[in-house]
């Protein structure tokens, strides 16, 4: 029995990396970007960068406070690619070299 999809239709290409990219929070998002490896960033990258005004013009059709679910997660999952774009375009790792360890920072609002 296959699962329920994550993402909108016009998505679907992005499946593979919504359970693991589709996070809710910025803690949630830096958190896997540190642990996942700079192969991984950069196919994540890679895979939705292209498409990556495509998903904003398509959310600009919904109300930010009644996203549906499939719209929240497509959100969720870009917030995440430009978390890990500093990695790819910049670093070339999760994290600079060098640099105080990330584990120190945390996020305050």
């Amino acid at each position: 029995m296959a699962s329920e999809p994550m993402l909108p239709a016009q998505f679907a290409d992005w499946e593979p990396y919504a359970a693991t990219w589709c996070l809710a929070t910025e803690h949630a998002r830096r958190e896997q970007r540190m642990h996942s490896t700079q192969a991984q960033l950069e196919l994540f990258y890679r895979a939705v960068k292209p498409r990556l005004d495509e998903a904003i013009q398509y959310l600009n059709g919904f109300s930010l406070d009644t996203l549906p679910q499939r719209e929240r997660n497509l959100l969720n999952l870009a917030l995440s690619l430009v978390e890990i774009s500093v990695a790819v375009e910049l670093f070339f790792n999760p994290w600079p070299q060098d640099a105080y360890p990330w584990q120190e920072f945390s996020v305050a609002y």
